[in-house]
C-alpha cells in the first residue's frame, strides 16, 4: 500500500466514525396519515343530503333536560322550537304552554332581544305522545281510537312549500262546529248601542298568503266591530291553535282574539270590551247620587265610548253578573236623565221580596209640635192635647192643683206628659213635680229638631233605636243601594218586621224603589 492510498483509506474511516457519532434525525410519515389498505377497498360514503338527515341546528341540545336560548331579532317561540330545536308543528304547539309558564311569557310573539329563555326538552317520544293527545278533541273522551285518528288526519291542512328551505308544513285542526257559541247572541243584540256608527258585515276572517290560506267560519267564530274600526274575534272554546292566532294577529293587526267563554259572563265581557278599544272601560263601578237619602248604583262596567262621552252625557253602564238582580225601570229612566245608558245583555235574576214586614214613617213637619204629633201617630198612640193633669187632689190636705200638659197619653200602663218649655220657671217646676206623682215627663225645647225629639221619646218609651244613616235594602245582590238617616227599630225576637223613622224628603224615585223592596211608606 502506498502512502497516498493509506491517506485516502484513513480519511474515509475517519468520516464514517464522525457520522456515526453525530445525532441522527429520522423523517417518517405520521401514523394518523397512513392509509389502511382495507379502507381503499370500501366505497365512498353518501353525502349528507343523500342521507336525508336533518342538519344540526343552533339551539340543539341533548334529547332531554333544559336548554338556554338567547332571543335574536325576529324570534318567537314557535320559530325557535321548530327551527332551532327540530320540533314539528304539533310538538311545538304542545310545548309552548310549558315554555310560557317556565319563563313567565304573556305574548309569544313579543320577546325581548337579548333575553335568555329556558326551553324544557323532554324525550322525543314523550313530546310526540303529548302532541298527539293535544290534537284530539276534548269534548269526546270516549271516542274510539280509530275515529280520533281519522278526525286528526282529515283536519290537517298543509302549507305550500315554495322551495326546499320553506320550513315546516303548517297543520291546523278543522275549526267547524254546528252553531254559534251560547251566550254570544245576547251580547250581539246590545253591541249596536256601543258601536252604532260602524258599517260592519260579519264576513268570515280570511287570510291569503303565498304559502297558505286561512278562513274561519263566522257562525263558529263570531266577530264584533271595535270602536277603533277593527274587529274582535271570539274564540269561545279556545279551538284556534296558538300558531294560528299568531298568524292572524301578524297578518291583520286590526283583529283581536278573545278566548274567554261566554259561560263566565263577566270575564268574557271584560275581554270583549277591552279588545274593542273604547276610550275608557272601568269595572266594578259605584255611582252615588244625593246625600240624604243617598242612592248608590252598582255596575259591572262603565264605558266611555269617546273622549267627548262625558261632555255629551253619553256614558254606558252595563251589568252582566249572573247573580245580580235586574235594574228597575224607574231607575233606568233616572239614569238616562243623568246621562247614563244602562245595558243588560243577559236576563237578570228575579228578586223575591217579602211584603208587609217593613214600615217607613216619614215625619214631614219641621216644627217641634208637628214632629211630636207625627211620632205619636207613627207609634199608633192615642193622645190628648192641652190636658189638665192633676198634681194635687182633695186628698192632699184639701189642696187641688192641676198642670197643663201640651200632650198627654198612656201606653202599656204608663202615663206620659209632653211639655214645651217656653222659659217660664214656674211652669217648668210644676211639670217636673209631675214626675214625683209617677208621670213620665218629656220636656222639649222649641229648638229641638227631629233627631232630638225622637231620642227623648224613645228614651222615655224605653224603645231601642239609634240615629244613623242606615242601609235600607235587604237584598245583597241588588244593582243599587239606598242609605237614609233615621231610627231603625226591630220587631220582636224572631220577627223580620222593622220600623224606620225619618224626616228626609222622598221623591217619586225613592218611594218606588222602597216599595219594590217591600217597604210601606207612610207620611205624617
Amino acid at each position: 500500500m502506498t502512502a497516498a492510498q493509506f491517506r485516502i483509506w484513513a480519511a474515509l474511516a475517519l468520516s464514517s466514525l464522525v457520522f456515526s457519532l453525530a445525532p441522527v434525525r429520522s423523517y417518517a410519515i405520521d401514523p394518523r396519515f397512513e392509509l389502511d389498505s382495507r379502507v381503499l377497498d370500501k366505497g365512498a360514503d353518501a353525502s349528507p343530503r343523500e342521507k336525508g338527515g336533518r342538519s344540526p341546528r343552533k339551539g340543539s341540545r341533548a334529547d332531554e333536560g333544559i336548554s338556554d336560548y338567547t332571543i335574536t331579532p325576529g324570534d318567537h317561540i314557535f320559530k325557535i322550537l321548530m327551527r332551532d330545536y327540530g320540533l314539528s308543528n304539533r310538538e311545538a304547539e304542545a310545548l309552548v304552554p310549558e315554555v310560557r309558564r317556565l319563563n313567565g311569557i304573556t305574548d309569544i310573539r313579543r320577546l325581548r332581544v337579548g333575553q335568555t329563555i329556558r326551553i324544557p326538552l323532554a324525550r322525543r317520544a314523550d313530546r310526540k305522545d303529548v302532541a298527539e293527545r293535544s290534537m284530539l278533541p276534548e269534548s269526546s273522551p270516549t271516542q274510539a281510537p280509530s275515529s280520533r285518528k281519522s278526525l286528526a288526519s282529515s283536519a290537517d291542512v298543509g302549507m305550500l312549500e315554495g322551495s326546499k328551505s320553506a320550513g315546516h308544513p303548517l297543520r291546523m285542526m278543522s275549526l267547524a262546529v254546528e252553531r254559534e257559541p251560547v251566550g254570544v247572541e245576547p251580547v250581539r243584540q246590545v253591541w249596536n248601542s256601543l258601536v252604532p256608527t260602524q258599517t260592519f258585515s260579519p264576513q268570515p276572517v280570511t287570510i291569503e298568503d303565498k304559502n297558505f290560506s286561512l278562513s274561519l267560519d263566522p257562525s263558529t267564530f263570531p266577530s264584533f266591530p271595535a270602536a277603533d274600526g277593527g274587529r274582535v274575534l271570539v274564540d269561545a272554546d279556545g279551538k284556534i291553535p296558538p300558531l294560528v292566532k299568531a298568524i292572524i294577529e301578524e297578518k291583520d293587526p286590526t283583529i283581536r282574539i278573545v278566548s274567554e267563554t261566554p259561560r263566565n259572563r263577566k270575564r268574557f265581557m271584560s275581554s270583549l270590551l277591552s279588545s274593542a278599544r273604547f276610550y275608557s272601560v272601568e269595572e266594578n263601578v259605584s255611582l252615588e247620587f244625593g246625600a240624604d237619602p243617598k242612592l248608590t248604583v252598582n255596575a259591572d262596567f262603565k264605558i266611555e265610548k269617546t273622549a267627548e262621552s262625558v261632555l255629551r252625557h253619553d256614558l254606558v253602564l252595563m251589568n252582566v253578573g249572573e247573580y245580580r238582580h235586574g235594574m228597575p225601570s224607574s231607575l233606568v229612566q233616572f239614569l238616562s236623565r243623568e246621562g247614563f245608558q244602562f245595558l243588560e245583555p243577559f236576563s237578570p235574576r228575579e228578586a223575591t221580596v217579602e211584603r208587609g214586614g217593613r214600615t217607613l214613617h216619614q215625619i214631614t213637619s219641621r216644627e217641634t209640635r208637628g214632629i211630636v204629633d207625627g211620632l205619636l201617630k207613627a207609634f199608633n198612640v192615642r193622645y190628648e192635647a192641652d190636658r189638665n193633669v192633676e198634681l194635687y187632689g182633695m186628698g192632699d190636705g184639701g189642696l187641688r192643683l192641676h198642670v197643663r200638659a201640651d200632650r198627654y197619653f198612656e201606653e202599656e200602663g204608663g202615663r206620659y206628659v209632653v211639655s214645651y218649655f217656653d222659659g217660664d220657671p214656674v211652669s217648668y217646676t210644676l211639670t217636673r213635680l209631675l214626675e214625683t206623682r209617677g208621670y213620665r215627663v218629656i220636656m222639649l225645647d222649641p229648638k229641638d229638631d227631629f233627631r232630638k225629639v225622637s231620642e227623648k221619646f224613645l228614651a222615655r218609651l224605653r224603645v231601642a233605636g239609634v240615629f244613623a244613616q242606615h242601609d235600607m235594602l235587604p237584598v245583597r245582590d241588588a244593582p243599587y243601594a239606598i242609605q237614609m238617616s233615621g231610627f231603625r227599630m226591630r220587631g220582636t225576637a224572631g220577627s223580620s218586621n222593622s220600623v224606620f223613622l225619618t224626616n228626609v224628603e222622598l221623591d217619586t224615585l225613592f218611594r218606588d224603589l222602597l216599595d219594590q223592596n217591600g217597604y210601606t211608606v207612610i207620611a205624617h
